[in-house]
């Protein structure tokens, strides 16, 4: 019988909708197990089967399980019984949430685990067993300890390591401080990877962007060594050596830079170059290549690094000007030719980029650059020039405009709303789909605080939240944003602080809830309600009757309970089949569900079991509304037999009885309606 309210230890089948519960206990993806006073499995979920290497729950259960798992502490000594933690949660009932304690698989093979016990009690609040989540936490042990090893040689370092995401410095080493002239971790720490250098690199880079160039070679070749020139915190420079590595964590991939001054040896090998000047002329000009050109016979004299960039040989080949010419691309021919006529009749200096082919077909970029010597009366005689082959920093600069370009056509596309905004919280940068949404056009955002588009009731905390972020770096919050018909949309919104040009900014995204609250609210109501009738289900039924209880026994209030039943309805099943079994109870509760007050609860106990909770009633007014409802049932039209009728049992609540009593009181007079002859109301 189902409304008995007794208890026989703890197993799914005695929860609430059976499959539901079930379902939701295998959907975990932590182990939950239960036991029963002798330390007896009762049931595991899917997860805990795997995680004790068993076949199936079912070959386990009533074995006594601190035999079958080999509970021990962090230290490996298994517990005696008595002093098994999840043991004494049964004898002192009360809950537990352990350290580390280890446990061994069916295969002998031994985890760490991190386990909450919590007692289960029967109808009357005697501890009966035991209900325990347990979560395997070895390979964070693992992790944590290989974290530990690498930190001491990370502390330890001679030379300066730091580790950055690609947008700023996250971490140091004691000699990171040292090296920078900084007083804390916290100096360097936010910076960005360029920001310890000066504007720009010797080469004429910015430092900045050859920064981020380094940071996407690292990312996609795994490591990359380069010399940079770094600027301390009390603006003194120094060259460097780096190795750039990218660091593979589960988080993502980071950047791991060691650092090594080499202002030493850099002046050892100036001091070479200064006693070999013959030397040090020539690696000079090997730095680019250099040319002149005489105007009036047409010669021209290239040093070999030119040769080297045009790819032709020395000994093979001597320039004059119309070979020059022959070796600029046809598309930018007259471009050269217009600016060496400016230099020779005007101020007599070019200063340009051009594209050439070379002998064997290739196409390189040059920057070349030229001087007019001129005579005393003004009459130009030679040009002299350099030429540096800019081929792959062009090919860097176009990758890195393709990759902007491309960043904003990822933001456009991205079904997240994307904005920045300055420290003030006015939005400077933003996606489509913020204006889509909020139905503003851009001239109608730029200049406005962003909280101007967030529900005002959400206004104060989303403030808090920006202000957060751009003090501590990074920062999130849920709030509605005013769509353009006037509601608020759920978004959850995230965001961190950077630094661009010396300036502070947020940079954020927002993504919708809506079809999350959605699910969410539908998995709430799928877990209180049964599936077949969609009235209350039996677990949600009793979360009712306790309140209920409770608020009478507080108040002095009275309430009664109507259980009832279809009469002969395992015969409807017999003889129409199931389908219109379960058509029988779907208009059985919309039957019911009309005949009581808006205030009562309505729900199925079981089967073809009904429970009826009638706040504020007591035994006499219960019983009336029990009999309208039997005889209104007997009028109404079902599927298959047509007429059906229904055994009801009213009681009410008495101060100070258990609801275990209470629903043995209601069960037992709806079976007495039965035995009367059925199709009767029997109150007690």
């Amino acid at each position: 019988m189902s409304g008995t309210g007794q208890h026989a230890g703890f197993s799914p089948a005695n929860l609430p909708d059976h499959d539901l519960s079930r379902m939701l206990l295998d959907s975990l993806t932590t182990g939950v197990f239960g036991i029963d006073l002798a330390g007896r499995f009762t049931f595991l979920n899917q997860a805990a089967t795997r995680l004790f290497g068993f076949d199936t729950a079912e070959a386990v259960l009533g074995k006594e399980s601190h035999s079958v798992t080999c509970h021990a502490n962090d230290l490996g000594i298994r517990y005696e019984g008595s002093e098994c933690p999840i043991y004494r949660v049964m004898s002192t009932g009360k809950s537990l949430e352990s350290g580390t304690d280890t446990f061994r698989r069916v295969d002998g093979s031994p985890f760490f685990a991190h386990l909450h016990a919590a007692p289960l009690r029967d109808g009357d609040g005697e501890v009966c067993g035991a209900v325990v989540a347990i979560e395997d936490i070895t390979e964070r042990l693992f992790r944590e300890r290989t974290l530990a090893q690498y930190k001491a040689v990370f502390e330890a370092a001679r030379d300066a390591i730091v580790l950055h995401d690609q947008r700023v410095i996250v971490h140091c080493n004691p000699s990171s401080v040292a090296l920078f002239g900084a007083h804390a971790p916290t100096d360097l720490i936010g910076r960005h990877p360029g920001g310890c250098s000066p504007e720009f690199q010797p080469d004429g880079r910015p430092s900045r962007e050859a920064a981020d160039a380094y940071t996407k070679q690292a990312l996609a070749e795994g490591s990359v060594a380069y010399e940079w020139l770094c600027q301390a915190l009390d603006g003194r420079t120094f060259p460097s050596e780096v190795m750039l590595s990218r660091v593979d964590i589960p988080e993502g991939p980071i950047l791991q830079a060691v650092i090594r001054d080499i202002t030493d040896r850099q002046r050892a090998e100036r001091a070479l170059r200064r006693s070999e000047s013959e030397l040090a002329a020539a690696q000079e000009i090997a730095q680019l290549g250099n040319w002149a050109w005489d105007i009036a016979s047409g010669t021209i004299a290239w040093s070999d690094e030119v040769y080297r960039i045009f790819g032709v040989q020395p000994a093979n080949f001597s320039p004059n000007y119309s070979d020059f010419l022959r070796f600029v691309h046809p598309s930018d021919r007259e471009r050269i030719t217009t600016a060496i006529d400016h230099a020779l009749s005007g101020p007599g200096d070019y200063d340009l980029e051009h594209r050439i082919l070379r002998a064997d077909g290739s196409q390189r970029t040059i920057h070349q650059r030229g001087r007019i010597v001129r005579d005393p009366t003004g009459r130009p005689l030679r040009m002299r020039g350099t030429v540096q082959d800019v081929t792959e920093r062009r090919i860097l600069e176009d990758q890195l405009r393709y990759e902007r370009d491309l960043g904003e056509r990822v933001l456009e596309g991205l079904p997240a709303i994307f904005f920045l905004l300055d420290a003030g919280g006015r939005p400077i940068r933003w996606n489509r789909n913020l204006e889509t949404v909020i139905g503003v056009p851009a001239d109608g955002i730029g200049g406005h605080r962003a909280i101007e588009a967030v529900d005002p009731a959400d206004r104060h905390r989303v403030a808090a939240a920006i202000q957060k972020t751009l003090r501590e770096g990074s920062g999130d919050v849920e709030a509605g944003l005013v769509s353009h018909n006037g509601w608020p949309i759920p978004y959850y919104f995230t965001g961190n602080r950077v630094e661009l040009a010396n300036e502070v900014f947020l940079v954020g995204f927002g993504v919708d809830l809506s079809e999350r609250r959605r699910l969410e609210l539908e998995l709430a109501r799928q877990a209180s309600h049964d599936r077949l009738t969609g009235l209350y289900n039996r677990w949600k039924f009793e979360e009712a009757l306790n309140l209920e209880t409770e608020r009478a026994r507080r108040y002095g209030t009275a309430f009664s309970l109507v259980m009832f039943d279809i009469d002969w309805f395992k015969e409807v099943n017999d003889t129409f089949g199931h389908d219109v079994g379960d058509a029988v109870l779907q208009k059985m509760a919309a039957v019911v569900g009309q005949q009581i007050r808006r205030t009562d609860i309505l729900a199925r106990w079981g089967g073809e079991e009904f429970m009826i909770l009638l706040s504020e009633t007591g035994l006499e007014h219960a019983t009336r509304l029990a009999e309208a409802t039997r005889r209104r049932v007997a009028q109404a039209d079902f599927p298959g037999p047509a007429r059906l009728t229904i055994s009801l049992g009213v009681t009410q609540y008495l101060q100070g009885e258990t609801i275990s009593t209470l629903l043995k009181r209601v069960d037992k007079a709806m079976y007495e309606a039965k035995q009367r002859g059925r199709d009767r109301t029997v109150a007690t």
